[in-house]
């Protein structure tokens, strides 16, 4: 007998600094840095997370709240020449808008749990909270299906480009350096999952409102120049949609060549 629906309640909310989609890496594996804090509410107490303390990684049960619809074949973020069952891929574009993540532990504050490496959205709905088990969870033999035999790129970013990322980050809570590198050593030149094109020799991606100029030879991306992407017009209109032409305005006069 079919069952029609199944409905759950919410046991918190995740709060971090990932509040659209393309912030976040496709793999909280990826994102080290990353961090974010579960705020659980009533009916949970304290007493649910005695012990999980010592744990050093703890699967999050979420809803893909930003979505609103789905999918019977997704284009993922790797080998994306063709599309894929939807159950084969780990998009968010699911029949039940459910999301698996393991991420790492850090504390808990009464009814506040801190995590890292992650790739969760601000707001996501927390479902449960379980432990990881390596001797349950952790398959390393495993055949991965259409995944094996990605080709991984070494992103080299130049000495400016460096020098220009560190500028952004301590005036910014975005970590260009980290996503810059996630998107760009798979697939960099994909147009069908990623915001580039190419620009004369090369090509140019666009990672929120800047653009980074890269040539790929052989196993390397070479990152070689980045620029506003506001025009000089843009940035004399008052209208800041995204609430930062002040921090492209202050970049350009400390860095007058770009």
């Amino acid at each position: 007998m079919r069952i029609e629906s199944v409905t759950y309640q919410p046991i918190g909310i995740f709060r971090c600094e990932n509040n659209k989609p393309y912030e976040a890496l496709r793999q909280g594996v990826l994102s080290e840095n990353c961090e974010g804090v579960i705020q659980l509410y009533p009916p949970i107490t304290s007493a649910c997370l005695d012990d999980l303390i010592g744990f050093e990684r703890v699967w999050l049960l979420y809803d893909f709240h930003q979505n609103s619809s789905w999918k019977e074949k997704v284009r993922p973020p790797r080998g994306a020449d063709k599309k894929r069952g939807v159950f084969a891929t780990r998009s968010p574009y699911r029949p039940n808008s459910v999301g698996l993540s393991c991420v790492k532990l850090e504390k808990i504050e009464r009814l506040k749990v801190y995590v890292s490496a992650h790739d969760l959205l601000n707001q996501t709905p927390i479902l449960d909270i379980k432990p990881y088990l390596p001797y349950a969870d952790s398959f390393s033999e495993s055949s991965i299906g259409w995944v094996h035999g990605q080709k991984k790129y070494k992103v080299e970013l130049s000495a400016d480009i460096l020098q220009s990322l560190c500028w952004l980050e301590e005036r910014s809570e975005y970590k260009f350096r980290q996503i810059l590198t996630a998107q760009l050593e798979y697939e960099p030149t994909n147009r069908k999952t990623k915001r580039v094109k190419p620009q004369g020799e090369g090509f140019v991606f666009s990672l929120q409102t800047w653009r980074f100029q890269f040539s790929v030879r052989n196993d390397v991306v070479s990152v070689f120049n980045m620029y506003s992407g506001y025009s000089e017009e843009d940035l004399n209109s008052a209208e800041d949609i995204y609430r930062d032409k002040n921090l492209h305005r202050d970049w350009l006069k400390t860095y007058p060549k770009s």
